[in-house]
């Protein structure tokens, strides 16, 4: 009978009922009745007792699972990270070795270079004293100097010719020097290049993708090797000038020399 009053009387008139029909029942026993009757339904129950039992999970742990099946499960998964720290500690230990262990077969390799360049050098420096040397030896025979103040016409040629093969081997040997230091130029350059094209990374780069050619790059510019070649042929050029055998052959030299040196 009470239950019946209670589902069927409205929220304020069941408080008011319930006051007005017991004395002895405190006003503020009412307020507590009215409360509770009022707060909670019936059909609210199951839902407010599974919000408690999610509040008091862990976090992580999945419905029905035990604390037991939840620590191990939880334990596995911090090995499997520990394990995966130590693996990417390692990785990263081995990737600093390998970049040291590149670094100094580089810094080897540069000293290499570069002793062998500085003994190029020396040699190159002692072929071009003793042609030097030599070539002074060669103009000795070639100077003349007039009998008297009035010199023939002939003789003023030959004493010009004297002095214009003398200043001749002498640039001759300059040019030498100059195209030897052009030339380890052009050879550091070509070095410097294919260390930089050839690179570990490039090459596995170069093998997953093949590359094309440049259709803007302009086929007329001259290579490194062609340069290198021309060069070269400079410099042999230079070296048989001083083997001339009469002045005649000196104008024809010249030319050609100019003509090579104007295509670097």
């Amino acid at each position: 009978m009470s239950d019946s009053a209670t589902k069927a009387v409205p929220h304020q008139t069941q408080c008011h009922v319930s006051s007005t029909t017991s004395d002895t029942v405190p006003h503020k026993q009412c307020h507590v009745r009215h409360s509770a009757t009022s707060a909670v339904p019936r059909h609210t129950v199951p839902r407010q007792q599974s919000h408690v039992s999610n509040m008091t999970g862990l976090p992580g742990q999945l419905a029905n699972e035990s604390i037991a099946d939840y620590k191990q499960r939880f334990h596995a998964q911090l090995a499997l990270i520990e394990a995966e720290e130590q693996r990417q500690l390692a990785a990263k230990a081995a990737q600093l070795q390998a970049e040291a262990a590149a670094t100094a077969e580089k810094l080897r390799l540069q000293a290499e270079a570069d002793a062998d360049a500085q003994a190029r050098r020396k040699e190159a420096q002692d072929l071009l004293q003793r042609h030097e040397a030599n070539s002074i030896e060669r103009l000795k025979f070639w100077h003349f100097e007039p009998n008297g103040d009035d010199a023939t016409p002939e003789e003023q040629h030959k004493e010009f010719m004297a002095k214009l093969v003398t200043k001749l081997v002498y640039t001759c040997n300059h040019l030498q020097s100059e195209l030897a230091n052009l030339q380890r130029a052009v050879r550091n350059h070509k070095t410097q290049h294919e260390d930089a094209t050839w690179a570990p990374d490039a090459c596995v780069q170069d093998l997953e993708h093949p590359p094309r050619p440049d259709a803007g790059a302009s086929s007329s510019a001259p290579s490194s090797r062609q340069l290198e070649e021309r060069v070269d042929h400079v410099g042999a050029m230079l070296g048989d000038i001083s083997t001339f055998a009469a002045p005649t052959t000196i104008s024809s030299q010249l030319h050609t020399l100019k003509t090579e040196v104007q295509q670097l």
